[in-house]
């Protein structure tokens, strides 16, 4: 499908040539509404309305996640741009952007054609498709999701987005001072980091050890309740037991 007026009237059937009877047109969160006047503009004025309905906000949210999580729709998207196969995306999580047959909509008209579905709705409809080729996101705001909503949304979950912007680098020099800069031939350059000292890093000091600490003195009267429990040499001989007052 080339144009999304070519998808609308596929799945509305939609005569070729009705929008010329349409004065005006309004696309709304949940309503098109427009003004059609019969009998090639010397007949009546009839008011039409669209009526669908609108995701919530958490239907909102998949539908943007889905288009952030493909590169092609997000690229168009983020340009300010609706392809027709995006349509696709939205049919999946159950939210056609171009309804699939009249029964998806509530449709009213001020004419007495109460028995069938008067010319003046399919006028209505052929104009929301030609304004659909002109700014798909008419579409997208009878949905509830208007373009300056969407593409915020869509950059928002982008996986670019998601993971944050780069960690600033860290200053070579320390204290959080500015590395020096060496300015030779008019450009400045960051000048190397002074070498490490010698004496920290060699094997000497890299394979000493601090001095062991002493063991911990048991609190006092421990050894006399270990030797009533076990007595003879084996409470002698455990660490620190065998001093007087343990």
């Amino acid at each position: 499908m080339s144009a999304w007026s070519e998808l609308l009237s596929e799945s509305l059937g939609v005569p070729a040539g009705a929008a010329s009877a349409v004065e005006r047109l309004s696309v709304r969160p949940g309503e098109v509404a427009g003004r059609v006047r019969a009998g090639g503009g010397r007949g009546s004025v009839h008011e039409v309305s669209l009526i669908r309905p609108v995701p919530p906000e958490p239907e909102r949210e998949r539908v943007c996640a889905a288009l952030a999580s493909q590169p092609v729709f997000r690229a168009r998207i983020l340009a300010e741009e609706l392809p027709v196969a995006a349509d696709r995306v939205f049919a999946l999580l159950g939210w056609d952007l171009v309804p699939r047959s009249w029964d998806a909509l509530v449709a009213t008209c001020s004419c007495e054609a109460w028995e069938s579905r008067c010319a003046h709705l399919e006028a209505v409809a052929a104009a929301l498709g030609a304004e659909a080729d002109r700014d798909p996101f008419a579409l997208t705001r009878w949905l509830g999701l208007d373009r300056r909503a969407l593409v915020a949304r869509v950059r928002t979950l982008s996986p670019a987005a998601a993971q944050g912007p780069p960690a600033p680098e860290e200053a070579v020099s320390g204290g959080g001072a500015e590395a020096p800069q060496d300015v030779r031939g008019g450009a400045v350059r960051p000048s190397r980091p002074a070498p490490p000292d010698a004496a920290a890093t060699s094997a000497a000091v890299f394979w000493s050890a601090p001095a062991i600490p002493a063991p911990p003195a048991p609190p006092g009267g421990t050894g006399e309740r270990v030797r009533a429990s076990a007595p003879g040499l084996v409470a002698d001989e455990l660490p620190g037991l065998g001093r007087p007052g343990a």
